[in-house]
């Protein structure tokens, strides 16, 4: 080889190399949806009418704040009306539907952060008895409901519709 192109290749030989090796970049962030599909619940056409009923409920008016549609956690919501699971509540004035059926219960007191339901239970067309339940709010998006009487109630998020 003839000394210029050694000394080409010499000083160019680094800079190609260079060029083959990066710098590792720093982590790509975290996209963000257009949408926050935590807690949102199907389309309102496929909705039974005790969760549309509580979903149209002015709370404010009422001051009964525990009515609403509630799941164990954001991501059931989804689930809601469209196949069985564990880990909701569809609350009504008048009705609470869960996994084991519809129960109905009489008024309460508004305003209050916590309630005691004592309510008449169906399951299947069928009368199943009678079923206490414990409703304590922690806040306007969350509650604490038990079903059985002295046992820690399941943390549910209120379950809303996509805007």
């Amino acid at each position: 080889m003839s000394r210029l192109k050694t000394r080409y290749l010499a000083v160019l030989l680094p800079l190609v190399l260079t060029g083959c090796v990066s710098e590792p970049s720093s982590r790509p962030v975290a996209r963000v949806p257009a949408v926050d599909l935590h807690a949102v619940l199907p389309p309102e056409s496929l909705l039974r009418e005790d969760t549309l009923a509580a979903l149209a409920h002015d709370r404010n008016a009422s001051r009964l704040g525990y009515v609403g549609v509630w799941a164990a956690d954001g991501d059931r919501c989804a689930m809601m009306d469209q196949t069985e699971f564990e880990g909701f509540a569809v609350i009504t004035p008048e009705t609470i539907r869960h996994p084991a059926g519809t129960c109905t219960f009489p008024p309460t007191a508004p305003g209050e952060t916590s309630a005691q339901l004592n309510a008449t239970c169906e399951a299947r067309g069928k009368t199943t008895g009678t079923r206490a339940f414990s409703i304590q709010m922690l806040n306007s998006e969350q509650l604490y409901l038990s079903t059985t009487p002295g046992q820690p109630g399941t943390q549910m998020v209120r379950c809303r519709l996509q805007k």
